[in-house]
Order: structure tokens, then sequence, then C-alpha cells
């Protein structure tokens, strides 16, 4: 008898508050879904514009609702004629819904149909510009020259862009090249 009266209080005596549990788990910081190898498609008036492809995406629906890719990310962007123009990699990738921006970070690099290439730690897409842009340190290797500089702006296809605070340039011959290997 006195072991089914321990046992009654025993299970009497649990309870879980739910306010106390919320303090110790909060919905906020969690992802409401999480994709393994997933693509994101953004089209304008049914074309093809940017393909986002991830191999973890994370969504989130805390103050400010984001889409968060952990494991890297390839992004191609693409004209009028559902050509690639550009493609973006980076190790980590962020999607604003609110402000309608992707932040691209840690080793970033972005190449156009040139095949030149910009590296930097930090680039940011606007969608509603239609811009790419950073204010990070930048590298822009071209058939001809290397070229640095504190800041960045682009469009997509990055066929033309602005360098700003540049630091210097290299060219790049035949007796240098080794430099770039």
């Amino acid at each position: 008898m006195q072991f089914f009266v321990f046992f009654f209080l025993l299970l009497s005596s649990c309870s879980n508050d739910p306010k106390e549990v919320e303090t110790y788990v909060s919905n906020a910081d969690m992802p409401i879904e999480v994709i393994k190898e997933a693509e994101l498609i953004y089209t304008e008036q049914g074309k093809i514009k940017v393909k986002i492809m991830a191999e973890k995406i994370e969504r989130f629906l805390n103050q400010n609702p984001s889409v968060y890719f952990s494991n890297g990310v390839l992004v191609h962007f693409y004209n009028d004629s559902a050509n690639i123009t550009s493609t973006l990699t980076a190790e980590q990738a962020s999607i604003d819904d609110k402000n309608q921006q992707m932040m691209a970070k840690i080793n970033v690099e972005l190449i156009n149909q040139k095949e030149e290439k910009l590296n930097t730690e930090q680039l940011i897409w606007d969608e509603k510009s239609n811009l790419i842009f950073t204010k990070k340190s930048v590298s822009i290797a071209t058939k001809d020259e290397v070229i640095f500089g504190d800041g960045f702006e682009s469009t997509t296809d990055f066929s033309s862009y602005k360098i700003t605070n540049v630091r210097g340039s290299i060219n790049i011959n035949e007796s240098n090249d080794s430099l770039l290997r």
C-alpha cells in the first residue's frame, strides 16, 4: 500500500506548466520547415529569372521571416531568353522575405558569361532593384587583370559593374600568370 501511495504522490507531483516549458523551448528560434537537396525558382511573367539550389534550406517565421541555406548554395541568374548569365556560389546564404534580399556569405564567388570572377565574403542580391552589391572587400579577375576594392555593385548578369575604393590592379600576362595559380 505504501508503494501505491508513493507512486500516486510521484505522479501527481509531475506536471508541466506550459508557460514554464515555453521558457525552455522557443518556437521562434526553430525552423518551421527543413528541406534537403532543394531548388527554389523565381519567375517573372512566366520566365525563369533565378534558380537557387541548396543541400539544406531552413525556413523561419520569427519577427523577420527568412530562409536560411547553411550547407552551401548555388544560384543561377537568367536573362529573358532563359540563358544563364551569371552563377553565384557561397557556403551560406539567407533570404530576408520582408526586404526581398538574399545575402550570400563565406567564400562567395560570382562568375559571368565572360568568365570574369568576383570573390568576396559577402554579397547581397536585391530582388526589387535587381542589383548585386557589397561594401566588403572584393577582387575581380578578368582575362587581363585582377582588380581589388572595398565595394561593388552590378546587375545580376555581372556584365558591367562598379567597384568603389579601388586599391589597385595587377595586369596579367605570361610573365606573372604563375601568380594566379
